[in-house]
């Protein structure tokens, strides 16, 4: 059996995905309490995920992906989202 090595996310593609939620976010005119509370997070947690900081797991992307009605690939879509 073939073996995949996990790495961590890049701080580039953490800061695509973090401008793609708070554009999703804004453009849907959700407060980041009220995506949180949709995305069962914090709201901290989101400020890092929006701003890059956070390495962000499969299962967060998927909770916030529906919780912003997208595909969790559409969340590291190069162009902007949502406006």
């Amino acid at each position: 059996m073939k073996k995949f090595e996990i790495t961590q996310s890049t701080e580039e593609e953490r800061e695509l995905v973090g401008r793609n939620v708070r554009a999703l976010r804004e453009a849907q005119r959700l407060t980041k309490a009220r995506l949180s509370m949709m995305a069962g997070l914090s709201r901290q947690e989101l400020s890092k995920v929006e701003s890059g900081e956070a390495n962000v797991t499969l299962n967060t992307l998927s909770r916030l992906a529906d919780a912003l009605g997208v595909g969790v690939g559409d969340l590291f879509a190069e162009q902007p989202l949502g406006k």
